[in-house]
């Protein structure tokens, strides 16, 4: 496979996710929509996380960088350009409604040797992008700008050059929201013309899907596209498969010191993994000889972000241990690390917070100037003095969680484990996973496991996050003490950082 550098320039649209009342760029699109793979958005370290629940924006314009990679198959065999895309996100919106365009600006590592090689991409593209908000979701639909779109590919002595006003590039994406996960899938359709020589002609046509998730621990995108190149005396076919996963790993480092005041801490290590995969499906007879399939990777350096080191000695042999030290270390679990006794049981308002601060759930601090009265008060015996009402309410907000009667959330009272099992798959956003609302699960004791608490009990032993005894038993309906909750909410986190993706 030939390997070149290019230079090349065109705008996009990428989506726009948009918080109530802070309105935040979602990583969608970030390989852009062509074929090509970056090397993804960078997941916001703990602290950045930290400082954006005391310090929220309107982040309507932003610019970021990636490394990126795509195949191009105008002339037949597969040539490889490397630059970086600069991605640019511009515009007005509303809560429910708007429009917003991205610029991506694609150009190569050395511009020199693009040019020495004899090979160069212009290209220009303009979308405009409408939105509309249903419910928990929303819906995109990408409109190219004729008058904008330019493209013009030379490899040689020959250009490519788009016919515009025959051509035509269209997506729509939906998005869905859930408390801890943005899941979203689109389709795309092209049909491309370029002309070369004396009126000769090229038709390249794709259709295509995505389908991807974000939250706070990962981030993946694939796209699945369907090619076909026609030209002059041959035709081409091809499926490529680019995608793109970013997610935070935890590790523990010991300190090769003794003398020092800790033995060790945590560390959160940020990978980016690209990848890109061809399976050519008909091919003209001047390429019998080559590969009719290959793969393309896009190196990315690993970024690390310390964490606190809690004193946690006071827990050594307990089973808990290292689930607890990992949840002070994220910083889910605050204050005087001894008071957190794993034999105690936790309360509602506890698990509450702990699932709530595990899925980076954006929670508003009531205002200092704010008088009891004018708080909202979803739940009568939920305080806003108390340290778990922000918690509280977003979780309500978003559908997370809810109370039990009478319009009381109880949340001192000791949580069992079919309400938490309850709130995670809520949180996850996957309820619909289970075959009906009230599925026999494999338990036995399936009888003991309350009506509502079915369906999302089914699916969290599916997805691997609960399991039996050796006796077969789930007690849904027994309490779940501090140190349980530490290994819960741990499996959780293990949950959106790979198995998610």
């Amino acid at each position: 496979m030939k390997k070149y550098l290019f230079t090349a320039f065109f705008i996009l649209t990428a989506a726009f996710f948009a918080f109530i009342n802070n309105f935040s760029v979602f990583a969608m699109g970030d390989m852009g929509f062509f074929g090509g793979i970056s090397d993804g958005r960078k997941l916001p370290r703990t602290s950045e996380l930290l400082l954006a629940q005391t310090a929220r924006s309107n982040q309507r314009n932003q610019k970021q960088t990636h490394n990126y990679t795509e195949l191009v198959f105008i002339d037949g065999r597969p040539i490889e350009f490397n630059g970086l895309i600069d991605i640019t996100i511009n515009g007005g919106v509303t809560a429910s409604m708007g429009n917003f365009t991205v610029n991506y600006r694609i150009y190569p590592f050395n511009s020199r040797a693009a040019a020495e090689d004899g090979i160069s991409i212009n290209r220009t593209a303009n979308f405009r992008v409408t939105y509309r908000t249903e419910g928990g979701q929303v819906i995109y639909n990408y409109d190219i700008v004729k008058s904008n779109w330019r493209d013009v590919i030379v490899i040689g002595d020959t250009s490519y050059m788009l016919d515009s006003r025959r051509s035509h590039y269209g997506i729509s994406i939906i998005e869905d929201r859930t408390p801890g996960v943005k899941y979203y899938r689109g389709d795309l359709s092209s049909q491309l013309y370029y002309t070369y020589g004396t009126n000769t002609e090229v038709n390249i046509e794709t259709v295509g899907a995505f389908y991807g998730c974000h939250n706070a621990w990962s981030s993946t995108e694939t796209h699945r596209m369907d090619v076909s190149v026609v030209r002059d005396g041959w035709a081409l076919a091809y499926q490529i498969r680019p995608s793109v996963t970013v997610n935070k790993v935890l590790q523990y480092v010991q300190n090769e010191p003794t003398a020092i005041s800790f033995s060790g801490n945590y560390r959160e290590v940020m990978q980016n993994n690209s990848g890109l995969r061809y399976d050519l499906i008909h091919v003209p007879q001047f390429m019998w000889d080559e590969p009719i399939a290959g793969n393309v990777n896009l190196q990315s350096v690993n970024i690390f972000e310390q964490l606190p080191a809690a004193d946690l000695s006071f827990l050594a042999g307990n089973s808990a241990e290292d689930d607890i030290a990992k949840l002070f270390a994220m910083q889910i679990l605050g204050g005087v690390p001894s008071d957190y006794q794993p034999s105690q049981l936790l309360t509602r308002g506890q698990f509450v917070t702990m699932l709530a601060k595990a899925i980076k759930l954006p929670v508003e601090q009531p205002a200092a100037t704010r008088t009891a009265a004018q708080v909202a008060y979803i739940f009568s015996d939920v305080n806003s003095t108390r340290p778990e009402y922000p918690f509280i309410l977003a979780a309500f907000k978003s559908g997370m969680a809810s109370g039990r009667d009478n319009g009381m959330f109880y949340f001192d009272y000791p949580i069992e484990r079919q309400e938490a099992f309850v709130m995670i798959i809520k949180a996850l956003g996957l309820s619909n996973l289970s075959p009906n609302p009230t599925p026999h699960t494999p338990f036995a004791d399936d009888a003991q496991i309350a009506s509502w608490a079915k369906r999302e009990t089914s699916v969290a032993l599916s997805i691997g996050l609960i399991a039996p005894d050796e006796f077969g038993h789930i007690y849904p309906s027994r309490h779940i003490s501090k140190g349980e909750a530490a290994t819960l909410i741990n499996h959780v986190i293990e949950y959106l950082r790979a198995g998610l993706v």
